[in-house]
Order: structure tokens, then sequence, then C-alpha cells
């Protein structure tokens, strides 16, 4: 099974805890994922998505002048880089975050790795074997003819 680091963003979105949020959210606009990781030291220690800007735009608990730490998640859960997908998915299962920052032994981001990264790649593997199980149906299939064939026309020669 495939390892994280083979499928990760090896380039995330990435801001200092003294950053504005109209910073995180310039930063979104250019890219796909939708979220900021907040570092320290090379550190993830919260992430800030989308929603997280429209929540606090919307109840007008923060400006876009305001520091990302007002409105960023701050429990984050991580994943390290050498884990295999079975593990990262019963995370996935079990947290139900979209997003997930990727670390190395000693903690810090390497990366960023989405749940549909996950499917995605779990759902080709699931291709590939279905894939090789016709393929090995097929020669099964035509060993079974063959053999089958030869016993009719050899049978008559050679006395079993």
């Amino acid at each position: 099974m495939a390892r994280i680091s083979k499928i990760m963003d090896k380039s995330p979105l990435i801001l200092g805890k003294e950053s504005m949020i109209s910073e995180a959210a310039r930063l979104m606009a250019n890219k796909p994922h939708g979220c900021v990781i907040i570092t320290e030291n090379r550190k993830p220690i919260g992430i800030i998505t989308e929603l997280d800007i429209i929540k606090a735009m919307a109840s007008k608990k923060a400006s876009l002048r305001a520091k990302v730490t007002e409105v960023m998640s701050s429990s984050v859960t991580v994943v390290e880089q050498s884990s295999k997908l079975e593990k990262t998915n019963k995370i996935i299962d079990t947290k139900g975050f979209r997003r997930y920052p990727v670390v190395d032994k000693e903690g810090n981001l390497t990366g960023l790795v989405t749940e549909n990264d996950i499917v995605h790649t779990i759902n080709d593997q699931i291709r590939f074997h279905r894939n090789l199980q016709n393929m090995i149906l097929i020669v099964f299939v035509a060993f079974e003819f063959f053999v089958f064939f030869f016993y009719r026309h050899l049978s008559s020669y050679i006395k079993f």
C-alpha cells in the first residue's frame, strides 16, 4: 500500500501566527486546497480554511485585519509522511476533517494531504486490483479451454 509521502502536496500554503486573515485569504485564492497551515518553527500549530474565514466574517467575530490565530483551528490532527493509506484513512474516519498537515518524524511540516487525495488513491488501487483479477480470470479460462480441447483430442491417442 502507498505511503502518504507519495500522494501529499509537497508545497502547502504556510503562514506564521502573526499573519493577518487577509494574507491567508489572498493565498487561498490562488490554490485549490482552500486552507493555510499556520506554523511556528516549521511545526504546524493551526489550520485556517475558507470556511473559517467566511464564518468569522459573517458573525463579525473578526475582520480581515485580525490575526489568523483568532479564527484558526488550533488542535491540528497531523499525519506522518511515512504513514500508510490504511492508517490515514482510519484517522479520516474518526476525526472527520478534510485536510491534514503532513509532518516528518521530528514534527516539522512537509506537506498537506486531503481526504480527496486518499479516496482517489484508494480508488486507483482498487481499480488496479480489479483489472489484475480480471486478467488472471482470463488466463485461467483460457487454460481450462486449452486443457479441455487437448484432452478431447489427445485422449484418443493416449490412454489415461
